[in-house]
């Protein structure tokens, strides 16, 4: 065989194998076509089955939030709120700077803890985190305070270390929580650096169809 008949065989085994590629992958969309075409029952007796099964074998803080009907279902989630007081600020009592979050309308919220995060200025300090504040959280809807009085900024842990309630805070969908942040000194004291910090409030979202559902998550014990 010459050389040029063995560079024409090589190309036809060349072509032989794309041929053969290109016939797989066509029967493989046929497949998926013939499966997306027909019709799908899902057995919904499955979700039950495994709720029930996980419900024997587990304690209910490790129950995942994830299973069972589109109302019952939970999963986490954020609500983050910066606050500033400009660099290098002096911190009276008189310095009152607010701000809020709206739960929207898809779900409920149950909030489980609250954590601080300082920003830093070029030099790595934080006016913030060691100045005289007090925090108050107000859910304006129903004019609950989240506790009898402001309370020290400083209570609340710094970022991955929250501070976690022992019973969730219910929050309607739709509702505000209003975040009021004061200095407490009578006499104003002045620090260097970045006077900016975040407040997050880490929970659940819920839906409210099934109030027991609601319930059952804001009462589990540990």
């Amino acid at each position: 065989m010459t050389q040029q008949e063995a560079d024409l065989q090589n190309q036809i085994n060349h072509l032989d194998n794309l041929k053969r590629v290109l016939r797989e992958r066509e029967a493989s969309l046929d497949a998926r076509k013939r499966f997306l075409e027909s019709p799908q029952s899902f057995p919904t007796n499955n979700i039950a089955n495994l709720r029930g099964s996980l419900l024997q074998s587990l304690p209910s803080y490790m129950m995942p939030g994830n299973v069972g009907g589109l109302n019952e279902v939970t999963w986490p989630f954020f609500f983050q709120i910066p606050l500033t007081f400009g660099a290098d600020p002096t911190i009276i009592d008189t310095n009152v700077i607010r701000n809020s979050f709206q739960v929207d309308q898809e779900a409920a919220f149950l909030l489980m803890s609250i954590g601080r995060s300082h920003d830093t200025d070029a030099a790595g300090f934080s006016a913030t985190s060691l100045a005289p504040l007090e925090v108050e959280i107000i859910d304006r809807q129903s004019s609950r305070r989240f506790a009898d009085g402001p309370v020290p900024l400083q209570m609340f842990g710094s970022n991955s270390c929250p501070s976690r309630f022992p019973t969730p805070m219910y929050f309607a969908p739709n509702s505000f929580l209003d975040v009021v942040v004061s200095g407490i000194p009578t006499t104003g004291i002045a620090f260097t650096g970045s006077g900016a910090f975040q407040l997050s409030f880490f929970g659940l979202r819920i839906r409210t169809e099934d109030t027991g559902k609601v319930l059952s998550n804001i009462f589990q014990q540990p």
